[in-house]
């Protein structure tokens, strides 16, 4: 008769899977992962950032001849309106001790390309060797 209750389907017994030792078997891999991990401290040199304030631009100024052209059709130099005239002046005065001082020309959004033009020249007619531009505000 039992092979007639297989025959039919019907099952007496549930099968059951233990999963325990399974689960054990994890947790004690887990440990030993943790236990056997390297922490490695990584060595090198110690870095130490500048301040972002206004003071170490102020130094770094210092190195350099800043001028602004305005979208207006200003020259400005340290904020003050120096006009065309005043560029070579300003130059020669700030590199007379450092012929390489750089000169940077912050040229604003809009501004006049003749201006910026004539900026470049004045600052060529005070022997200034290291011209540069960068955009502006």
């Amino acid at each position: 008769m039992k092979t007639r209750r297989q025959l039919s389907g019907e099952a007496t017994d549930a099968t059951e899977i233990n999963i325990s030792p399974l689960i054990d078997m994890v947790f004690i891999l887990l440990i030993f992962f943790i236990v056997t991990t390297v922490f490695v401290e990584e060595k090198g040199l110690k870095v130490e950032k500048p301040d972002p304030s206004s003071a170490a631009e102020k130094k770094e100024e210092n190195k350099t001849v800043v001028f602004t052209v305005t979208e207006a059709g200003q020259v400005l130099y340290e904020g003050n309106d120096i006009g065309v005239g005043g560029v070579a002046a300003t130059v020669k005065q700030r590199i007379e001790r450092d012929k390489e001082m750089p000169v940077i020309i912050r040229v604003n959004k809009g501004s006049i390309a003749d201006l910026i033009v004539r900026v470049i020249d004045e600052a060529r007619r005070a022997e200034a060797v290291n011209i540069s531009l960068t955009p502006g505000d």
